[in-house]
């Protein structure tokens, strides 16, 4: 049976080095609007719960210089919310060393556990609070939204269209039972599984789908991150 109001818990992926984005430093680290894209994240995440407690999965190089970091953006009181490990060579063990990090620090297994990119910058209030909500019903939730381009699947033939109302970009966060979610990855058969959702589908779970925004982009190219300033200013100015 759902618990009434399960804890909440969220798992920040930001174990890249993002060699694509240029510019010296980890893509998670570069600034949007004066701060780096990995702390507006964690603030969406920390101001949409008071007691929610964030676990930022780093490459290991990050780790020494990590509590220095933080203190730039937050005070003690919300540092005591986020936790710090390492991440893995795949991105499947860094989430489940996230996970791992999670319930060594003293997390309930009913807890619910929102697993996001660090460059996601622009999840809202509402979206969350939708996820969770969904997770909470359902067993899980992965943030979605439909296709808007019209799409073909190859053939022998040549191709043929297919209908894309069918079809979804899938995002970040994908929330879980945390209990569950572990457990799927500490079972998994091998690492190539592209979202947390792929996984907890291998484990059994029927996934489900909850709506997400066009704006949630995962900043990864120096076009994203101009476009990332984009939809900060159009959030300022409604």
């Amino acid at each position: 049976m759902a618990q009434q109001n399960p804890p909440l818990y969220a798992l920040i992926v930001a174990g890249g080095t993002g060699t694509r984005m240029g510019g010296g430093r980890p893509k998670q680290l570069l600034e949007l609007a004066g701060k780096p894209i990995l702390v507006h994240t964690l603030e969406r995440f920390l101001e949409f719960d008071p007691q929610l407690v964030a676990c930022v999965v780093l490459h290991e190089s990050l780790l020494a210089g990590w509590e220095e970091f933080i203190s730039q953006y937050f005070t003690p009181e919300s540092r005591q919310r986020i936790l710090a490990t390492s991440g893995g060579a795949e991105r499947t063990a860094s989430v489940q060393n996230g996970l791992n990090a999670l319930k060594n620090s003293g997390a309930e297994p009913y807890g619910l556990v929102a697993i996001h990119d660090a460059v996601r910058p622009f999840v809202t209030r509402e979206m969350l609070s939708n996820a969770f909500q969904v997770a909470k019903n359902q067993g899980n939730a992965v943030v979605c939204v439909p296709v808007k381009s019209s799409l073909r699947r190859k053939t022998e033939q040549g191709s043929e269209a297919v209908d894309r109302s069918l079809f979804y970009h899938v995002q970040t966060p994908q929330i879980f039972g945390l209990e569950d979610i572990s457990l799927a990855y500490s079972t998994r058969p091998h690492d190539r599984f592209t979202d947390d959702a792929s996984l907890a589908e291998w484990a059994g779970q029927q996934i489900h789908l909850c709506e997400g925004t066009y704006d949630n982009i995962k900043i990864t190219t120096p076009e994203d991150l101009a476009l990332g300033e984009i939809i900060l200013k159009g959030e300022a100015n409604p």
